[in-house]
């Protein structure tokens, strides 16, 4: 498993966030959550793949108990003139009626940048995406690899922001007990830039080869690690 909200290694701490919004669950549930509930947030999750955005999706979806939707922006992207905007709407409208959790992967194919439109109705998409976002009322999380392609006005749009970064240390040791119930050797502070995706390769890998020791599950985790370039830091603010 992905061992929960403290293998996150986030610009936001996690765990009085999803209680918080555990909470404005349990009030709405029981009629005291005044306007919609404090169920109306929306989520931004940015960060380089394997950093658990999805993963986090997962455990904010619990938080709030409900059902995870996941929509990528390659499902819902039309070649027709209003057809990825029908999508949009119809992505929230199924969200709001059933009481879904709705995560858009890939969003930055959805919000991008407006003035790097060449076409009044590419825009349209990124208009339809805000306007939807300003009166949904239930959580609505992001997802995206590529946060730097963002249209400005989207950013400002999402009540929280949150970066996840490789692991540091401490959480890189925390990873190795959870995925592989051992004490994690000294070695794991000299392994950087892991992050949970890695660990839940090399767990995987475990079933068709198992460990020699676990110097050898820390080479395995090095050589995850140097499939994934480095990346610039994006350098927008905590929210």
């Amino acid at each position: 498993g992905s061992g929960g909200p403290r293998l996150f290694e986030s610009n936001v701490p996690l765990a009085p966030l999803l209680a918080q919004l555990s909470r404005n669950a349990r009030d709405s549930a029981n009629g005291d959550g005044g306007d919609g509930g404090g169920l109306d947030v929306s989520l931004l999750l940015t960060g380089p793949p394997g950093t658990g955005k999805t993963a986090l999706a997962h455990h904010l979806a619990r938080a709030v108990d409900r059902p995870l939707v996941i929509k990528r922006a390659s499902d819902l992207l039309s070649r027709w003139v209003g057809g990825t905007e029908a999508a949009i709407a119809d992505a929230f409208r199924e969200a709001r009626e059933r009481g879904h959790v709705l995560l858009f992967d890939e969003v930055d194919s959805l919000l991008f940048d407006r003035g790097t439109a060449t076409t009044s109705w590419e825009a349209g998409q990124v208009n339809e995406m805000l306007t939807w976002l300003d009166r949904h009322p239930l959580p609505v999380i992001a997802a995206t690899n590529h946060a730097h392609r963002l249209d400005a006005a989207a950013l400002r749009r999402f009540v929280f922001k949150i970066d996840l970064a490789p692991l540091g240390a401490s959480r890189a040791a925390l990873a190795f007990e959870r995925f592989f119930a051992m004490p994690a050797p000294t070695g794991i502070a000299h392994l950087g830039h892991l992050t949970p995706g890695d660990f839940a390769a090399v767990k995987r890998q475990l079933r068709h080869r198992p460990a020699r020791d676990t110097d050898d599950l820390l080479e395995r985790l090095a050589s995850e690690g140097a499939w994934r370039p480095a990346r610039a830091k994006l350098g927008f603010c905590p929210a």
